[in-house]
């Protein structure tokens, strides 16, 4: 700390020597001093463009504002100017603060024919000037009393000399203003152009400086809008406007030329922005340096700067008594800001040097603003760079925290990589790990089922198949060190604490790992009978297990030794093996999450975590010790129980009928969603069928993989596949694969059913054309959620596709409709019956083209081909002799099809494969019933179709010279049974399309 105290002790004295420097190299005043009165500008030239500060000894008459004729009567006093008139001494008495007065000075010059300027800054609190008895400029309305109107604001006014001494006058008043009242700033005279320099001067730098706030303050505030991460970037923005404020109110005060306000608000707004200058760059920095600031030194900062804010509401007379606690203020918060920064910049917080420099700019800026209200200084006597200065050290500070956040980003990236390779090589492990639980279930059961040279008792019986439900209960142990490892980082774990019978939970634990052993180490319990710990039972019996199937693990050969002795108000457990022991350095991570070594066989490198946390979350403590090869110890302890009389409740055996189910299994509810639900066990097909029956959807359950297609075919309204991957003679990919043929994604979406937890089942799935994929055993919620979003999808597909039939339905091209228009024009004139002919095709095509009922499903052929024979009439009429038009039907069909299925194709062929042709163009419909079919030919002798572009469209692949027609055809045609779509073309020869269509009657 002494090395950061001389540290910040360099850098502030450095502060304050670089400012007295500055101001102690200023010249007092440029050019010649006023003496007695007098200020002699004889010999000056003021074409020079430097303007004259006026400064020096003014006469000035206390408590009376005369004009020049009447100030030689009056008794006069030679006062300093600029400076406030309480620092006067008049008779031996200070002047009163509430007063008003007269200034005189004369200035002699030589020419009076160029035209002078003259600017004010400062005086307080207004003031009106006159030069040889005429007013020429003035703020606010001086008085000899109270009833003076304030308005201290800066001006120029321009005059033109009638002789070579000019008389200035200037009348002060203040009653307001506590500090006192008088000519604070110089009054600068020049000529008219370096007058009015000096004016712009002053203006650029207040309208840059305001550029550079502002700038800020949109960025900030629109970023924080925008993200609402980070208030300090709020803080800051409020900052940068109240020093917007600050510059409008200060200096040339800008704020009044561009709006009137009254002084007394005026003087409010002075006040209330310097302040919250100090207060909110407080709050930024304190945000930006939580970590390194003192709370409570801030809480009082911002104590102290709203107890001012609210001062300032108070009468001018009363707030501005505190402007130099206000400057001061404004001071200490930077000074502290600084400090903070020094011990930032010292612990190597990041960017901090940044947020220093820009701190140096702002303070220096400041500086300059306070004294600029308190003595003789410019606001422009410093380049208007620092806020600009600020505001690149912020963007370099935020730059570099960017940068940091990205580089740990990476960091954070790479680290989760390596986690997810673990989390896999984890899951792998992990099931690998119920393979030994469930051979001896296995084992079990076969010796029971196969064993038929020995008949078996009822206790024998018993025994094997409480043995299984031990088997089985452990293996849910497995799957719950997963959940365990999760709950007990977030200490979620919850413990009952009984006494519990050491002996029977080692007994249980020996008799099921010595069943599942296949090697030759033997267990032996030596806990005695009687013997109480105090523990939750299952996680003392998970603790045990861990504990000695890791012990099986690593002995090829030996025994295992189960002990515990008593040790105070504890008991010791031991687990003692005789197997290959683990290495010295090993030793002190062996109990870290995840952890393995290279002679590790198998597990999920859980257990031994897990274990040491159960043991610990018990009050007690567990310890290994080993020599490789030969064993390891572990040992914990846990405290003594007492003995209970309470008999354990027995465990009742569950059984589970097989529920009574018929496939198909069918729940009709009409108007519904409709979803297949195919899987080959019935008790998962019940589950999933109560679950969605509770969200009215149209049911069909089967439990063979080859019907799925079969009810595809005959229910083509189906909107939703629900299939389990795993069944006999199929398998869930293959079937997803086949309807993958025919069905999009979005025409039929397929929610896929696994037990599989590997990340290679979720792949394949998606592969085969899954759209969703869920674990079993299934959540209802989480089921009920992904039917619901994948229905949604189909219904937004549906409604993509009706887009494009209400596209095609109005797809008449500007240009159609003006040549067709322009052809009935042109008829008129020649043949009147062809243009009424002309006018009533145009009608019924617009007609069928606009009608409302075409947004139906189907329509009646008779109302297609009206429209295509309007179409075609149109284009001969507009083409006599070019085109060749038949329909060929032998007798009427009575039949519903859907909107515009063929009248896009005739207008294909017309357009793309008949237009080009010079010849007559021929053009045949052909339609005719097959069965249950109707099927439709069109052929036209056009140009045919390139064999290229003719895969494009067979394979429903969309082509830069096609439209959407041809796709939609094939997208709607697929959602009926049977309904087929083909293309026959040769180049330069022709083109057939023929569609196949279900008979639909009305």
């Amino acid at each position: 700390m002494k090395k950061l105290s001389l540290l910040f002790a360099i850098i502030i004295g450095s502060v304050l020597i670089a400012g007295i420097t500055f101001f102690l190299t200023q010249p007092k005043s440029h050019g010649p001093q006023a003496i007695e009165g007098v200020m002699d500008l004889r010999h000056h030239s003021f074409h020079d463009n430097t303007p004259i500060k006026l400064d020096g000894e003014w006469e000035f008459i206390p408590n009376h504002l005369v004009d020049g004729e009447a100030f030689d009567s009056y008794q006069s006093y030679l006062v300093n100017v600029p400076s406030a008139w309480t620092k006067y001494t008049i008779d031996g008495q200070q002047i009163p603060v509430f007063e008003s007065g007269t200034y005189r000075l004369k200035v002699l010059i030589d020419d009076t024919e160029d035209i002078l300027g003259i600017k004010t800054s400062n005086i307080r609190m207004s003031n009106a000037l006159y030069i040889n008895g005429k007013r020429i400029g003035h703020s606010g309305e001086p008085a000899e009393d109270s009833s003076y109107i304030p308005h201290n604001t800066p001006y120029t006014a321009y005059f033109s000399p009638d002789k070579k001494e000019l008389e200035v006058i200037v009348h002060v008043a203040n009653f307001d203003y506590a500090p006192g009242g008088g000519i604070i700033s110089s009054i600068f005279l020049g000529d008219q152009s370096s007058i009015a320099k000096l004016r712009e001067g002053a203006i650029f730098y207040d309208l840059i400086t305001l550029a550079g706030f502002l700038t800020m303050f949109i960025y900030f505030f629109g970023s924080y809008l925008y993200s609402k991460f980070g208030i300090e970037q709020l803080y800051f923005s409020i900052f940068c406007f109240a020093s917007g404020v600050y510059t409008l109110t200060h200096g040339e005060k800008l704020l009044l030329d561009f709006i009137n306000v009254p002084y007394a608000p005026f003087q409010k707004m002075q006040m209330i922005s310097s302040i919250a200058v100090g207060l909110f760059i407080l709050l930024y920095f304190y945000r930006a340096l939580i970590n390194h600031m003192n709370r409570l030194v801030v809480k009082v900062f911002c104590a102290i700067g709203t107890l001012l804010m609210l001062v300032a509401f108070f009468p001018t007379s009363i707030n501005s008594l505190f402007q130099n606690i206000n400057s001061l203020y404004v001071f200490a918060n930077i000074v502290y800001i600084f400090y903070v920064q020094i011990i930032a910049i010292y612990k190597r917080a990041t960017g901090v040097m940044y947020l220093t420099l820009s701190s140096l700019a702002i303070l220096l800026y400041f500086i300059v603003a306070t004294l600029n209200t308190n003595i003789n200084l410019e606001l422009s006597a410093l380049p208007p760079l620092l806020p600009f200065i600020c505001l690149t050290m912020l963007s370099l500070y935020i730059s570099h925290r960017f940068a940091d956040s990205y580089l740990e980003k990476g960091k954070l990236t790479e680290a989760l990589i390596r986690v997810d390779k673990l989390k896999d090589e984890f899951l792998a492990k992990t099931s690998h790990e119920f393979q030994t639980p469930l051979h001896g279930i296995i084992g079990i059961s076969q010796s029971m089922l196969k064993d038929d040279s020995l008949p078996i008792s009822a206790d024998e019986q018993k025994e094997k198949v409480s043995l299984i439900f031990n088997i089985a209960e452990r293996l849910s142990y497995l799957v719950n060190d997963l959940l365990d490892f999760s709950k007990l980082k977030e200490n979620e774990l919850t413990l009952r604490m009984t006494s519990v019978d050491l002996y029977a939970i080692a007994h249980m634990t020996v008799e099921v790992l010595s069943y599942t052993i296949s090697k030759n180490v033997k267990i032996y319990n030596h806990i005695e009978r009687g013997t109480f710990v105090q523990a939750d039972e299952n996680r003392l019996r998970q603790i045990l297990y861990n504990l000695i199937h890791n012990a099986v693990k690593y002995t090829n050969e030996g025994k295992i030794d189960i002990t515990c002795y008593e040790k105070q108000s504890f008991l010791v457990i031991e687990v003692k093996d005789t197997g290959c022991g683990i290495a010295p350095e090993n030793l002190k991570t062996i109990f870290n999450p995840f952890q393995q070594f290279n002679y590790s066989i198998g597990g999920s490198g859980l257990g031994l975590h897990i274990t040491k946390e159960l043991v610990e979350r018990q009050g007690g403590k567990i310890f290994v010790d080993s020599i490789v090869g030969q064993g390891a110890t572990f040992s914990f302890k846990l405290r003594k129980g007492q003995p209970t009389n309470e008999e354990l409740p027995s465990i009742p055996i569950q059984t589970y009928q097989h529920p009574f189910l018929t496939f198909p299994h069918i729940v009709e509810k009409i108007g519904k969603k409709k979803i297949l639900i195919v899987d080959d066990d019935a008790v998962n097909l019940k589950v999933l069928i109560d679950i969605l029956t509770q969200e009215n959807y149209s049911i069909i359950a089967i439990d063979n993989g080859h019907h799925v297609f079969e009810y595809l075919t005959q229910q083509p309204s189906i909107d939703l596949l629900i299939l389990d991957i795993m069944m006999p003679t199929i398998s869930g990919y293959e079937i997803c694969q086949q309807v993958r043929q025919n069905y999009t994604s979005t025409e039929l979406p397929i929610l896929m059913l696994t037990a599989a937890v590997r990340p290679e089942d979720m792949i394949a799935a998606f592969q085969t054309g899954a759209n969703d994929f869920l674990h079993k055993p299934l959540d209802a919620t989480e089921l009920k959620t992904r039917v619901r979003n994948l229905l949604l999808l189909k219904e937004s597909a549906e409604t993509a596709v009706k887009m494009e039939t209400a596209f095609l339905q109005a797809q008449i091209k500007p240009h159609f409709i003006y040549n067709v228009l322009n052809s009935i024009l042109s008829l008129s004139y020649l043949d009147l019956d062809k243009s009424r002919a002309m006018i009533t095709d145009f009608a019924t095509f617009l007609r069928n083209s606009f009608a409302f009922e075409n947004a139906n499903s189907l329509v009646p052929l008779e109302k297609e081909l009206s429209l295509i024979e309007a179409y075609v009439n149109i284009h001969r009429t507009r083409y006599p002799e070019q085109l060749e038009f038949n329909i060929c039907m032998d007798e009427p069909i009575q039949c519903l099809i859907p909107p515009l299925l063929l009248q896009p194709l005739v207008e294909n062929a017309l357009l793309h494969g008949l237009k080009i042709r010079k010849e007559l163009s021929e053009l045949l419909l052909v339609i005719r019933q097959e069965e249950h079919m109707v099927i439709f030919q069109l052929i036209d002798n056009g140009i045919g179709i390139s064999s290229e572009l003719l895969r494009q469209i067979q394979n429903g692949e969309k082509t830069a010279s096609q439209g959407i027609g041809i796709l939609n055809i094939s997208k709607r045609l697929k959602k009926f049974n049977n309904a087929t779509i083909y293309f026959d073309s040769h180049e330069n020869k022709g083109t057939t399309v023929e569609i196949r269509f279900p008979i639909i009657t009305l």
